[in-house]
């Protein structure tokens, strides 16, 4: 009212500018309570859901777009998991596969944001990890 009370950080903004995009589409969506991270549900052609992640730089200038456990591969698949990695990373811009720690395929998405047009941005950078990703998984399964 006055001023006082929690100040608004650059990267809650930019989650607020994300979620009104995502409410003009219609997408449903739910947001982190303590850290500035917005989660979406999506099932594509290849893959029946799967969670994208976007997790917001505290200055608001970035953001990281995650999509864990993709396909969980055992101890005795890894080689051919790396190779098939190497593969659609040479085949793929914009996006990074990799196998995590937990031995799980998992894509990655890096991208510089601006203010006046994050919600755009990020709705785009939603909207090509899901094609990539229902792409690569159809591959993956193939």
């Amino acid at each position: 009212m006055f001023g006082f009370g929690k100040k608004v950080s650059p990267a809650d903004n930019m989650v607020k500018i994300f979620t009104q995009k995502l409410d003009a589409e219609g997408l449903k969506y739910k947001v982190h309570e303590e850290r500035p991270m917005v989660f979406l549900s999506y099932k594509g052609d290849n893959f029946d859901s799967l969670s994208f992640t976007f997790v917001f730089d505290e200055d608001g200038k970035s953001v990281a777009v995650r999509v864990y456990s993709i396909a969980k591969f055992e101890k005795h698949q890894l080689a051919d998991a790396y190779q098939f990695c190497n593969q659609m990373n040479m085949e793929y811009r914009w996006i990074r596969f990799y196998v995590d720690k937990d031995d799980e395929f998992t894509a990655a998405m890096d991208a510089v944001i601006s203010e006046d047009s994050a919600g755009a941005e990020c709705h785009e950078l939603l909207c090509r990890t899901v094609s990539i990703v229902d792409d690569v998984y159809g591959k993956l399964y193939s």
